[in-house]
């Protein structure tokens, strides 16, 4: 395959799309080009990818415009989103003879920037025998033909993508492979801990390894694009042991599967996406349960819910990894459920997780104890994986998946009352009825913060600038106090403050602000407004 556009497009096709190509999409692609600011044109052939540049603006239009000076071969923008399509773009993409490319809605930069630099890296590959790109159960058996042996094409975690047919006289272990779509899990055991593993992925070239005791003779290679390791091809022998040569002959068969494997990974990224999208309108109240099911295979007509996931508001512990995001829940909650044998579509959200789960029980109380089950599992594992405290949301089961969008919106109220409650005994995972009373609190508040109320209250005069310095220390100190029912020795204990400090703030409160602390209304307002401004500061964070 040429070092075309087509070639690169044809690769590239889960994450970019063409918008136009006035010179075809046989112009030859050098190389790849971020756009830069500071440092602005393009080397001939190249793809611009232009980060940061709206593909509605008038910099995108000057940006193809110095591209075709530059002789680029194609420049590539952010999806376009709703609206008519920019036509000065086009005519500009017309004029200057360079083509316009849009990165698909579900890819960010990182996944379009990788996956072009992949695909350069093996678009000058040839195909075997006439394979459609892609095919990689074609692939496998043109690969065994050339190699002299039975082919599996392997992902990196030895999930089994595809086989080749010559399975006579071949040995039980790749029999249970092809059998289970995956290396058996003692053999995979056995080549991590002796090292195999390892050796395969930073090795460039093929490996054999003779039958030893138990172990079959096998020849292996990683398939690489560029630093990537895309998977790998394994060889059994068919009968007599393998040819002398069939180490070479898998080095040049990995060259040959790279663009293969790499069109396949666009493609299942893109259907990923495709669920996720499908997922995410259906919990937004606006999908259809029909496509997700078709996506899925998640039974459209049985009970479901939603599990809402997200890290408590604490501080990360020192040394913490990398951030707990969205999208690393939402990763290590389906793989948890998948353990556990729950069928479910997990989709990451301003970070948190949320999870629907399918073809519960009809029998609406044993479906909340499998739901509450499976929330304390997951709880747990993910507090575990994460280092720090994980919550969820449990929501109410429904009938049938096109009611998900109101179990999802049960579910965030119970994580929301979760994550917010001050409650003295926090609880890992809960329904919105059993935190009834935080619910409906924070309900009120949201109501409170829409008809705040007028400027001379106790506490707003407490909380304004011109209080002076420490108003800060002295709101904790009022809310400490009220949250504690008047009882001044526990909230100082709270606080981790001596008594005599904190009688001597709550005085120093009582007298900036004017609240009468025996005015059950007073009480009653100040300590609403006290937990409205927590409220705010902790949803800022």
């Amino acid at each position: 395959m040429e070092r075309t556009l087509r070639g690169v497009v044809a690769l590239a096709e889960a994450v970019v799309e063409v918008g136009v190509a006035p010179m075809g999409l046989d112009v030859p692609v050098a190389g790849l080009d971020v756009f830069d600011r500071a440092e602005p044109g393009a080397d001939p052939g190249a793809l611009v990818v232009a980060v940061g540049v709206d593909p509605r603006s008038e910099r995108a239009v000057a940006l193809v415009r110095a591209a075709g000076r530059d002789r680029a071969a194609a420049v590539v923008f952010r999806e376009e989103g709703a609206g008519p399509p920019n036509s000065a773009l086009r005519a500009a993409a017309d004029e200057a003879g360079t083509a316009v490319l849009f990165r698909r809605t579900w890819a960010d930069w990182a996944q379009l920037i990788g996956t072009l630099r992949a695909g350069l890296a093996v678009a000058e590959e040839a195909e075997v025998a006439n394979v459609p790109l892609g095919d990689l159960d074609a692939l496998a058996e043109a690969l065994a033909a050339l190699v002299g042996g039975a082919v599996t094409i392997e992902s990196p975690d030895s999930r089994v993508l595809a086989y080749s047919s010559n399975n006579r006289d071949v040995d039980d272990i790749r029999r249970s492979t092809i059998l289970a779509r995956r290396v058996p899990a003692e053999r995979r055991a056995a080549m991590r801990e002796d090292g195999f593993f390892a050796l395969l992925r930073r090795t460039p070239g093929a490996l054999h390894r003779r039958a030893d005791g138990t172990a079959p003779e096998r020849a292996a290679v990683a398939v690489r694009a560029g630093e990537e390791v895309l998977g790998s091809l394994w060889v059994a022998p068919t009968g007599c042991p393998l040819p002398p040569t069939v180490a070479e002959a898998l080095r040049a068969a990995a060259r040959i599967a790279a663009p293969h494997l790499l069109h396949d990974q666009a493609r299942r990224a893109g259907q990923r996406e495709l669920v996720l999208e499908a997922a995410r309108a259906l919990l937004a109240g606006r999908g259809s349960a029909d496509v997700l099911a078709a996506r899925t295979g998640l039974p459209p007509g049985e009970p479901c819910a939603v599990l809402a996931i997200a890290p408590a508001p604490v501080a990360a512990p020192a040394g913490a990894a990398a951030p707990v995001t969205g999208g690393r829940l939402a990763r290590s909650a389906r793989a948890v459920c998948a353990r556990r044998g729950h069928p479910a579509v997990a989709v990451a959200a301003d970070g948190a997780a949320r999870v629907l789960l399918g073809g519960l029980e009809h029998d609406p109380r044993q479906a909340a104890a499998r739901l509450a089950r499976l929330a304390d599992a997951l709880a747990r594992e993910l507090s575990e994986e994460f280092g720090r405290p994980v919550r969820i949301g449990v929501g109410e089961v429904r009938a049938a998946l096109d009611r998900a969008a109101e179990s999802a919106r049960t579910a965030d109220q119970a994580l929301r009352a979760l994550r917010l409650g001050r409650s003295p005994h926090p609880r890992a995972a809960a329904t919105a009825g059993e935190l009834a009373d935080t619910v409906a609190l924070l309900s009120i508040l949201d109501a409170l913060r829409k008809q705040p109320p007028a400027p001379a209250t106790s506490v707003a005069r407490l909380a304004a600038p011109a209080a002076g310095a420490g108003e800060e220390v002295l709101l904790g100190t009022l809310r400490a106090y009220l949250e504690h029912a008047g009882d001044s020795a526990r909230a100082a204990a709270a606080l981790g403050v001596p008594a005599s400090t904190f009688r001597y703030r709550k005085q120093k409160a009582e007298k900036l602000s004017g609240l009468d602390l025996d005015d059950p209304d007073a009480r009653l307002l100040a300590h609403l407004q006290l937990r409205l401004l927590a409220l705010d500061a902790a949803e800022r964070e």
